[in-house]
């Protein structure tokens, strides 16, 4: 209960934090330029600041850091140990992933920053730059020690750790293409997570994960369709990279795992924006335009041609991420068998996916006499 306690109250904290940033990031993207006019391959109807990604970094590093130094001081109070007890004793072993937060940050910052300069200067911010910026970000995790461990070879983990982190980070840049999309996967994601690391007794991870979760909540309140305020390069590259992150430093396989198929959690996790993103750059590869040019050919954007609204074309988009993730967070303690039920039934819904993405509505032939 007390750890449940604190949990909640570092995702208010966040989310309310984020939620007071939100209005000053969009007086900033006003001031700067960073506005992001209707076109025709835009769905919004008038101008919108794309800086509100500011807010959501900005209340991360603000509840994470604050936690991080306010602990130590706060847990001798007599009411805080009445309040907190056991769960403060657990963020004393903080110290001992003080490194590896260290870069999770500094790359997150990093890859931050790459985005605000593209939001600002628009097409004047050369690609490689940015392509660049998410290379040495992810390098700067590896190098504290975070990577996969499950390939025999050290190379072979280093290199499937940055595809997987640049992958990432791309893959919820491309999502952004609706209001509340990628911050509101990002944050179903998040909530799937949480429930592997906290079956698992990873609390810090747990707090981590919860305190992203409210900064993404608080966002989405301006975010959510119809929308005050977008993400941003800044926005969603750090929310793809930061998620990335985490899915690196939670634990998937223990003792009681029947097999190793627990380590594609969080590829099923984060189906929905890999395989809209794989779609999008194969359409775009197919038909000659280069891949980092934007369009209107997400699977987004396929369900509102279908007749979805917007609102109920991302709720589905929502509720197809909480469903792949439930049946991946079942891996953990799943025997063989089990776990071939759940890729199978994962694969079924990429498949389904992949049918609406490229399977052209047929016009209804009418009928004799009508």
């Amino acid at each position: 209960m007390e750890r449940a306690f604190l949990a909640g109250l570092v995702m208010t904290v966040a989310a309310l934090a984020t939620s007071a940033l939100v209005p000053p990031s969009r007086v900033l993207a006003a001031r700067l330029g960073a506005v992001d006019a209707p076109g025709p391959r835009k769905i919004h109807l008038r101008p919108m600041p794309r800086m509100g990604g500011v807010a959501v970094f900005a209340g991360f590093n603000l509840v994470v850091w604050g936690g991080y130094f306010l602990a130590p001081v706060v847990s001798p109070l007599g009411w805080v140990q009445a309040a907190f007890g056991s769960a403060l004793d657990l963020l004393e072993e903080a110290h001992r992933v003080e490194q590896k937060l260290l870069a999770l940050f500094a790359g997150s910052t990093l890859v931050f920053m790459v985005g605000l300069a593209d939001d600002v200067l628009g097409k004047g911010f050369p690609v490689w730059v940015k392509a660049a910026g998410q290379v040495a970000a992810a390098g700067l995790l590896m190098a504290s020690g975070v990577a996969t461990s499950f390939f025999p070879w050290d190379w072979m983990n280093l290199v499937v750790t940055l595809l997987w982190l640049v992958g990432i980070t791309n893959a919820f840049n491309l999502l952004d293409n609706m209001d509340g999309l990628s911050a509101g996967v990002a944050f179903v994601a998040c909530a799937v997570l949480l429930i592997n690391a906290w079956s698992l007794g990873e609390f810090f991870i747990s707090l981590l994960l919860v305190a992203f979760m409210g900064c993404l909540l608080g966002f989405l309140f301006f975010n959510f369709h119809p929308a005050s305020v977008f993400l941003g390069d800044c926005g969603s590259l750090f929310i793809g990279y930061v998620l990335g992150s985490l899915t690196l430093l939670e634990r998937y396989v223990t003792h009681v795992s029947g097999t190793l198929f627990p380590v594609l959690m969080p590829v099923m996790v984060c189906a929905v924006p890999l395989v809209d993103t794989a779609a999008v750059v194969f359409i775009r590869a197919w038909e000659g335009r280069p891949i980092y040019v934007g369009d209107a050919r997400h699977l987004s954007h396929r369900l509102v041609s279908l007749g979805f609204h917007q609102r109920t074309a991302v709720l589905l988009l929502y509720l197809l991420t909480f469903s792949l993730g439930l049946g991946a967070a079942s891996l953990t303690h799943a025997s063989p068998g089990q776990s071939f039920l759940v890729l199978l039934q994962s694969l079924g819904f990429v498949a389904l996916v992949l049918v609406l993405m490229f399977v052209e509505r047929r016009r209804r032939p009418r009928e004799p006499g009508t």
